[in-house]
């Protein structure tokens, strides 16, 4: 009965997304369309999307030859655009709406929502375009290539669901964009950072109007306690944690960075790091300190032997024994580029139409939306009748090899798309499933086992592909 139920959920929502008629609608609103042609809207859209998964790179001529009526490579390239950038971003934009109206909930998210209602992982990836485009897409120089674009993306956690934040030239630093990823944090969800974005004045931004965050300790901010009478003295962290005998060490109600732009009160926490990771981080630090000439100072030795983590999230929210545990899963967002680069080969962009450029990036951003939604709704069925996860990898393989015939199937109607996609959701529960060790817990059963459900011997498994 569920799978019936989840089978049919599914089927309306593509049915949503994939509507030629709303499609139109954006092209003429975007400008890209004035009168219909050989070409529709919705077949150009979606024989670019989903032309990425047969090919990793659609080509004009495949992409030609795959619509109802065939035509030149010459007339598709004519009309990547300006236009065709902003109908492609509306129907991006468009579809990211609909998949967060879906009120089903994920294992995961049931689990998290008495402590957040949300967990987002922000991190931004660079992608090398054709040295042509140097002008409009400048990049940061040296051995790379001059042009390049970079993708700013949110990924929420406990659903599953990721959404490009914006896409610019690779030249913009990460730290400038602190004050875009902290805004899309609201009161009560958390949002994970790597250190690379922390910025004080941003961060604390966040915490007045109720939201939360996680964020690797930058060494050279500044540290400062409060004392018995109210004054704030500078606490010396590499002495503190150098005679550290314990492995986890936390303190609370400090605040960072000088007076005009402190922030706190905050908690840190440090994890000790296994000798040979600390080895690896040391050695690194002193090779980047060899390339300016420079030698690491002893504070920074030891410092680099820890995990220093900043959090604004009170114990009883957070607690100390799951703040590492949490920080793991930053490196979904990690495995979400991986999966971006090496299944759609989103850094190939071989054009030097930069129209065309951005087409790409959206047709393989929505492509990857589409599939992280099947995803999601495949691992929720698939625990709760099986106990097993749904591997995205697999997933994304299978797909691969269906991907003109799927668009084929969205050109020619209703009824051929849903046969297709009940094929394709039969073979998603059967072939997709994830392999696991059992001797090695994932980042999801270590935060059920020490924080949401200590209780319980066998903790339920994520919503979303495990680290």
């Amino acid at each position: 009965m569920l799978l019936i139920y989840m089978t049919d959920i599914l089927i309306h929502r593509f049915h949503q997304w994939l509507n030629p008629d709303l499609l139109l609608q954006l092209a003429r609103d975007s400008g890209w369309c004035q009168r219909l042609g050989k070409i529709h809207p919705f077949e150009f859209l979606y024989s670019l999307v989903f032309g990425q998964l047969s090919a990793g790179h659609c080509t004009l001529n495949a992409q030609a030859q795959s619509l109802t009526l065939p035509v030149f490579r010459q007339a598709v390239d004519q009309r990547y655009t300006p236009a065709a950038v902003a109908y492609f971003q509306s129907a991006f934009t468009h579809t990211l709406a609909l998949t967060l109206e879906d009120p089903s909930p994920t294992p995961l998210a049931q689990l998290l929502q008495p402590h957040f209602s949300a967990v987002r992982l922000f991190d931004s990836t660079l992608l090398e375009c054709d040295p042509a485009l140097a002008t409009l897409f400048p990049a940061c120089g040296g051995r790379a290539s001059p042009a390049g674009l970079k993708v700013l993306l949110s990924f929420e956690y406990t659903q599953s669901l990721f959404a490009p934040l914006t896409v610019l030239p690779s030249k913009r630093s990460d730290q400038g964009l602190a004050q875009l990823v902290t805004r899309a944090v609201a009161a009560n969800e958390l949002g994970i950072y790597d250190k690379g974005f922390y910025k004080g004045p941003a961060l604390q931004e966040l915490a007045e109007r109720g939201g939360y965050f996680l964020i690797p300790y930058p060494h050279s901010v500044s540290v400062w306690q409060t004392d018995p009478q109210g004054q704030r003295q500078l606490l010396e962290l590499s002495s503190e944690l150098k005679t550290a005998v314990d492995s986890r060490v936390q303190w609370s109600n400090l605040w960072l960075g000088q007076a005009a732009s402190q922030l706190g009160p905050v908690r840190l926490v440090a994890f000790r790091l296994a000798e040979e990771n600390a080895n690896r981080r040391r050695d690194a630090l002193q090779k980047k300190c060899r390339a300016y000439g420079r030698t690491p100072t002893a504070q920074a030795l030891v410092l680099a032997g820890w995990l220093i983590l900043v959090t604004n999230a009170p114990p009883e929210k957070l607690p100390t024994q799951a703040v590492g545990y949490l920080y793991r899963v930053r490196w979904q967002i990690e495995l979400v580029f991986k999966q971006l680069k090496s299944i759609f080969r989103l850094d190939v962009l071989p054009s030097q139409n930069d129209s065309r450029v951005q087409c790409e990036i959206w047709a393989r951003l929505l492509c990857a939306l589409l599939l992280f939604v099947l995803h999601r709704h495949a691992n929720t069925l698939c625990w709760a009748q099986h106990q097993r996860e749904i591997s995205f990898a697999k997933l994304a393989k299978l797909l691969r090899q269906l991907g003109y015939t799927l668009a084929r199937a969205c050109f020619s109607g209703l009824a051929p798309l849903t046969q297709f996609l009940k094929e394709l959701w039969r073979k998603t529960l059967k072939h997709t499933r994830k392999e696991h060790q059992k001797s090695r817990p994932t980042t999801w059963q270590n935060l059920c086992n020490h924080w949401l459900q200590p209780a319980k011997s066998q903790p339920v498994a994520a919503g979303s592909y495990s680290s």
